[in-house]
């Protein structure tokens, strides 16, 4: 093997490799190997490098700077980022300009037209992508549905699969509203990261007003739970302990049903609203906050009054109900501002006048009402406070002020009971029959208040027996001052 000198180049190198082959070599083989090797580009570029490295070997280069390998570090991280890696362009980034020229706004043709005609380099103005998990880590708006939404049934979706299915109450977490028919979402607490298109509150909007709007009597007790019954005589007792406020619950009777001895006064749901979705936001009741105000509305049949008066006399210290006004006269036995607060007839239509009481009513020629002061005299004293209302007028109660958790009671009711004449009440603590009619006003009521009020409802409470809706009914009330909750923006930053 020839001894190589240090300055010998690589063409030197190689000739003198090939000198030395021997005359009975198998020139064949060598030269299918050399040839192998010298068309490898990592080759090619070794000889290029080589070859510059002996120019400098006569040419000093300039100097190195002290910082060369801060810059070399800052350069790397630079080439890192995109969208400069490698000069590749990522899917989602945004082309603004073409050697300087504007190309917003333009079609993809009149764009490749642009580029087929520049000479020369090219230079892109590009604005990178923003990663769908970015965007939802940004993203702080969440809506609450207020109706169901099935892409694959609706045919003015853009694109069916991309949709995003969800339910009434669903909380979804709005990605992007940049769009003014479709905006781009995902339900929380699902773990798929990708969004899906959902109509705009805007769109929605417009295809409910072709959508004719009806609302169809309630079956419910007509009579507003201020209002006592017949034999309240000894309202306000259960278990032998007196509760201010408590009156016994309603009958289940076609009496009570159409009112007949009773007038109720309720705001008046025949307002048009659509109900799309509703901005909320995560709220937490803080120790020296008053407690939320809690409202039981029931479908026929539920008898939320005994529910209340079982929580409210287990722990009557913790829990109480608003003392109603009336201008009936005050009995021997009662005491102002215990049962009820008894007022005239002229101050009694001046607070309603005034929209004091959240609902009222007429009965046996006397006013009755709960007004929205007993609320805040219970919440007060550090309690909370139970009332149970007709389901119109929830929209008076959903203010900032009260924060109210609307749980709606109904009866378990089996499909059906043909085989049998007559049957127990579903709620218990009666003993009055019903008939399979009754179960059917009641299924029907349960349906109508689901579907007018069911978006303001937080919370569905079956009751099967009484026993196991008051060990429900207490899990919730304590959930309430421990627990995260979504609400109403409005509640939050009012």
């Amino acid at each position: 093997m020839p001894v190589l000198s240090a300055g010998a180049g690589l063409h030197e190198t190689l000739a003198l490799l090939t000198s030395q082959l021997h005359p009975d070599a198998n020139h064949k083989e060598d030269m299918v190997f050399l040839k192998d090797v010298f068309s490898e580009r990592s080759l090619s570029y070794l000889m290029k490098i080589h070859e510059k490295l002996r120019q400098y070997e006569r040419q000093s280069p300039t100097p190195v700077l002290h910082s060369a390998s801060t810059l070399a570090e800052d350069l790397l991280s630079l080439l890192h980022c995109p969208p400069l890696s490698a000069g590749l362009v990522h899917v989602g980034d945004e082309l603004r300009e073409v050697n300087g020229s504007s190309v917003m706004h333009k079609r993809p043709d009149e764009i490749s037209q642009l580029l087929s005609q520049s000479q020369g380099s090219i230079t892109l103005k590009i604005i990178p992508a923003i990663k769908d998990e970015d965007k939802l880590k940004e993203s702080k708006v969440y809506m609450r549905a207020l109706f169901d939404y099935t892409p694959l049934e609706d045919k003015a979706t853009p694109c069916q699969e991309a949709g995003l299915p969800f339910k009434r109450g669903d909380i979804l977490q709005v990605v992007s509203q940049g769009d003014q028919t479709w905006w781009q979402a995902k339900r929380v607490g699902d773990c798929n990261l990708r969004a899906g298109l959902i109509p705009s509150k805007q769109f929605q909007e417009s295809s409910a007003t072709l959508l004719p709007l009806s609302w169809s009597p309630l079956l419910t007790p007509s009579l507003p739970a201020c209002l006592p019954t017949e034999d309240c005589d000894c309202e306000g007792y259960f278990n032998g302990q007196y509760i201010a406020g408590l009156r016994r619950s309603f009958r289940l009777s076609r009496k009570d049903r159409r009112g007949s001895s009773g007038e109720a006064n309720v705001s008046d749901q025949n307002d048009t609203e659509f109900l799309i979705y509703e901005e909320v936001t995560c709220y937490q009741q803080k120790p020296n906050e008053r407690h939320r105000l809690v409202v039981l509305i029931g479908s026929l049949g539920a008898r939320i009054n005994e529910l209340k008066q079982k929580v409210i006399a287990e722990n009557p210290h913790r829990y109480a109900v608003a003392v109603p006004h009336t201008t009936r006269p005050k009995k021997s036995h009662e005491k102002e501002g215990v049962e009820y607060h008894f007022v005239t007839k002229q101050a009694f239509d001046a607070d309603a006048e005034n929209n004091k009481f959240i609902e009222y009513g007429v009965y046996k020629e006397n006013l009755y009402g709960t007004s929205i002061e007993a609320i805040r005299s219970v919440q007060a004293k550090n309690k909370m406070c139970l009332v149970d209302v007709q389901p119109e007028a929830l929209k008076a109660l959903r203010t900032a002020e009260f924060k109210p958790y609307v749980i709606f009671v109904k009866p378990r009711i089996p499909e059906s009971r043909r085989r049998r004449s007559a049957t127990t009440s579903p709620g218990g603590g009666e003993h009055a029959r019903i008939t399979e009619e009754d179960l059917q006003e009641m299924r029907l009521s349960a349906q109508q208040i689901d579907q007018q009020y069911g978006h303001q409802v937080d919370r569905v409470l079956i009751k099967e027996d009484t026993a196991s809706a008051c060990a429900e009914l207490r899990s919730i009330l304590e959930r309430l001052e421990r627990e995260t909750f979504w609400v109403p923006v409005s509640w939050v930053k009012a």
